[in-house]
């Protein structure tokens, strides 16, 4: 009687497991599939924010130092290099300023696809300032651009003290979507191409 209960559970959950996996490509964003952003009509003033949707391809991380630079990396200081990402294929390429490929690694499937989900159906948010506003002139760099039908859209930059030129994903997404670049740029050197 035991081990027939024990077969029929082990049956269960072996069926179980496979219908949720089934499930779970089918309705989310699979490789091949393109990632959509809901972006800003006007880009530059944020206003109209019926939007339009646009087509991701790239992601650019700015400010990456060179892997044989440790004071640099330790420094913060901004850099020629930048990772570029394609959601395509998940190549990951360092590039220098004159866009030469220094170094080229990969996206594992399931980075690739966690990438995508986060991506998938977010919309882009500028940031409401009014005109009277007195500003201090600091410019703060984006953590991350956005390639979006052929269009450049620099997440987290700051033009000035009152954000002025701010953008970002709209929401908690923002916050997910750091931590996953922060990941990216602490551990893409690990990465490889298999």
């Amino acid at each position: 009687m035991k081990r027939g209960l024990a077969l029929i559970s082990a049956a269960c959950l072996i069926l179980g497991f496979q219908n949720c996996s089934q499930s779970n490509l089918q309705s989310g964003v699979g490789l091949g599939q393109d990632v959509s952003i809901t972006a800003p009509k006007n880009l530059s003033t944020g206003e109209d924010t019926s939007g339009v949707t646009a087509k991701v391809t790239f992601v650019e991380v700015p400010n990456m130092s060179d892997s044989s630079s440790a004071a640099q990396k330790a420094s913060g200081e901004i850099t020629q290099y930048r990772l570029v990402v394609s959601l395509q294929s998940g190549t990951i390429n360092l590039m220098d300023n004159r866009n030469e490929v220094l170094e080229k690694r990969c996206l594992s499937s399931s980075s690739l696809q966690e990438i995508k989900t986060i991506l998938s159906g977010s919309s882009i948010c500028a940031a409401a300032v009014s005109a009277g506003d007195v500003c201090a002139q600091v410019y703060s760099p984006g953590y991350a651009s956005l390639y979006a039908d052929d269009e450049r859209i620099n997440l987290g930059e700051r033009r000035d003290s009152c954000g002025h030129g701010h953008k970002d994903l709209c929401g908690s997404v923002a916050d997910v979507f750091q931590n996953y670049i922060s990941h990216l740029r602490n551990h893409w050197a690990e990465m490889s191409c298999e």
